[in-house]
């Protein structure tokens, strides 16, 4: 699994997120915050040369399929959607490690 990849999920799945469930208008623009910062982390991932064997490059693949993981599940599970967010803030650090667009 490489990064572009595990983001380009993520933004998949919280665009299901955003067209299949019903949710509170606060945790929708919390959603649509979190996708368009998702959006702009994939720029800077496509437009940078990452090392993926550093020990960051691996955390954000991991801590990103952990929040698509998460957003998949929230599809069925109401009590996800509030984790979903908290989920995303830790890919997005993590991400941010490795691309350094300090967020």
């Amino acid at each position: 699994m490489n990064l572009r990849s595990q983001l380009v999920e993520l933004i998949h799945a919280l665009d299901e997120l955003l067209r299949n469930v019903e949710m509170t208008d606060d945790l929708r623009e919390q959603y649509l915050r979190r996708r368009a910062l998702l959006s702009a982390m994939l720029d800077e991932v496509l437009r940078q040369r990452l090392d993926k064997a550093t020990g960051a490059y691996q955390a954000a693949v991991e801590q990103t399929n952990n929040a698509v993981k998460l957003a998949k599940r929230a599809l069925r599970e109401t009590e996800e959607r509030d984790a979903v967010i908290l989920e995303i803030t830790k890919a997005a650090k993590a991400i941010d490690a490795v691309i350094k667009l300090a967020v």
